[in-house]
């Protein structure tokens, strides 16, 4: 079912990216940042890369790439529904696959997340860098750039936040992160798997906030 699902995969990457594109002005500058966060995360259950009730039933995992513009697309637009109807009411959680597969920027910023998540801070760090992502391989994600969204995290240390991203350990799960997602043929980001229960993952094709919805709900029904 996943193999027969690439294809599809593909073009929807493609037609999210279009759309992201279109939105940003035409593709060649930076998205206009966002500066206050677009969903409220605080209070939910957050264990490493998962984010809700660790007793839900259903898990929306997401290979994402930091600085993909599809993947800011998804994270201001669908996301913050998501997790009000879903992950917040304990329906679904929701599980963060890193893919950087972009460029440098890529995979210093899946560094950050995969460090983020040794606090439990995951998804709040990754909003943040949603929200002021710059062109790709630009140079963005600066330490500086990281450290303004990373003081906005209530409880998120910053010193250890620094010191786990260079820890080698961490690098070393960026790059897997990376190869995994190819070997597993992930055609690009964002890349949406629904799992139910210990059943195997299936792919989702959802362009629209409506066609997430009807994704869920139907893998709730069961």
């Amino acid at each position: 079912m996943v193999v027969l699902a690439f294809g599809v995969a593909v073009a929807l990457a493609v037609a999210l990216v279009a759309v992201a594109l279109v939105a940003r002005g035409g593709g060649s500058d930076a998205p206009d940042a966002t500066a206050a966060p677009v969903v409220e995360l605080d209070g939910i259950p957050q264990q490493g890369a998962v984010l809700g009730d660790s007793s839900a039933n259903v898990t929306l995992i997401e290979y994402a790439d930091v600085q993909c513009p599809a993947c800011r697309l998804y994270t201001l637009e669908m996301f913050p529904a998501v997790v009000t109807e879903y992950v917040r009411t304990g329906k679904v959680k929701t599980e963060f696959r890193g893919f950087p597969f972009l460029g440098p920027d890529s995979l210093k910023a899946e560094r950050f997340v995969l460090a983020a998540a040794l606090q439990n801070k995951l998804w709040q760090l990754a909003e943040a860098l949603y929200r002021y992502q710059g062109e790709e391989n630009a140079g963005w994600l600066t330490d500086d750039l990281i450290r303004e969204r990373a003081a906005e995290i209530a409880g998120l240390d910053i010193e250890r936040l620094f010191t786990d991203a260079e820890r080698e350990d961490i690098a070393s799960a960026a790059e897997q992160a990376a190869e995994d997602a190819q070997a597993a043929g992930i055609p690009g980001t964002p890349t949406f798997f629904v799992k139910i229960g210990d059943a195997e993952p299936y792919f989702i094709q959802v362009a629209s906030l409506d066609e997430m919805r009807a994704a869920l709900d139907d893998a709730i029904d069961g």
